[in-house]
């Protein structure tokens, strides 16, 4: 490996997080608020203790922790005071067309000190070239900044659908993860690496093992990596993904819901009983550490 593993537990959901908990999509609530705070602190903790028992530097030092100041607050300050990598999202959240938030990017960054600044973009190549190319314009910008300020630039690439994509496969979702979307990937990566300096690809399965190797190349090609996210996938779907990506060549992953939903969820529904604050932490522990393991016996 050119780079030591990278295994991020992601947590910067916002607006996603209090709609999925609450049943709503208003502002959230002073209380909602407040649990979903609770919430990101508890995933927090939950890495800790994946990490408390490992013995050798290089497994610590792979755990990292992906969280946003707005619902998360004093988590990343936690992170750094444990000296747990921190990734910082800088996107505003829910876009189709990427924009960098806050508008004081180098400010927002010299504040909280990240090792990783990360955007999501969704981007497909049969998009509108315009949209395409605002896109990279302005990711162009976020990658210069955040390089300047330290950080390695983590960029998170989705690639939906358009209409036409989805009936080549029969309107087939499944069949269009596995069969379109990682060449549209590798095409996507190809644009944005014209004008956009990335350091880390944030990626959906990338299909068979030979496909996803020839993703891990491309990345290689340009100086980056690539690290498999979660997709919100059961343990079981997640694993396969993580055995391939890691035979592959990735790095590592940022895994999220796949992690902590449930735990998050028995909190929500108790937040004063300590006994399910320790059973969900203990949850998030044992199954960051599982992917953890699926991954590194794979490579």
């Amino acid at each position: 490996m050119t780079r030591d593993n990278l295994l991020i537990l992601a947590a910067d959901q916002r607006p996603w997080l209090t709609n999925a908990l609450f049943g709503h999509t208003d502002t959230a609530t002073a209380e909602q608020r407040a649990l979903t705070t609770e919430a990101k602190h508890l995933i927090f903790e939950g890495l800790l203790a994946a990490t408390a028992g490992e013995t050798t530097e290089d497994a610590v030092a792979g755990a990292a922790i992906l969280v946003d100041p707005e619902l998360g607050p004093g988590v990343p300050e936690r992170a750094l005071a444990h000296s747990i990598p921190l990734a910082l999202p800088i996107e505003r959240a829910g876009q189709r067309v990427y924009e960098t938030e806050p508008e004081d990017l180098r400010g927002y960054l010299k504040a909280f000190a990240p090792t990783y600044s990360k955007v999501l973009v969704r981007y497909n190549p049969a998009d509108p070239d315009d949209e395409r190319a605002l896109q990279r314009t302005r990711l162009a910008e976020a990658s210069a900044i955040s390089r300047d300020e330290g950080c390695e630039f983590l960029f998170e690439l989705l690639v939906p659908p358009t209409d036409e994509q989805l009936a080549q496969v029969d309107g087939d979702a499944e069949r269009y993860a596995w069969e379109l979307r990682p060449e549209l990937t590798r095409q996507a990566m190809r644009e944005i690496l014209d004008e956009v300096g990335v350091d880390i690809w944030k990626l959906e399965h990338q299909g068979d093992l030979e496909s996803s190797r020839q993703t891990v190349e491309l990345a290689h090609e340009h100086g980056g990596e690539c690290i498999l996210l979660g997709a919100g996938g059961d343990t079981e779907t997640v694993n396969g993904w993580l055995e391939t990506a890691a035979r592959a060549g990735f790095v590592g992953f940022a895994i999220g819901r796949s992690i902590w939903w449930e735990a998050v969820q028995a909190l929500a529904a108790a937040p004063t009983d300590a006994g399910v604050r320790s059973r969900s932490l203990e949850k998030i522990a044992a199954t960051y550490s599982g992917f953890v393991t699926a991954f590194t016996r794979a490579q």
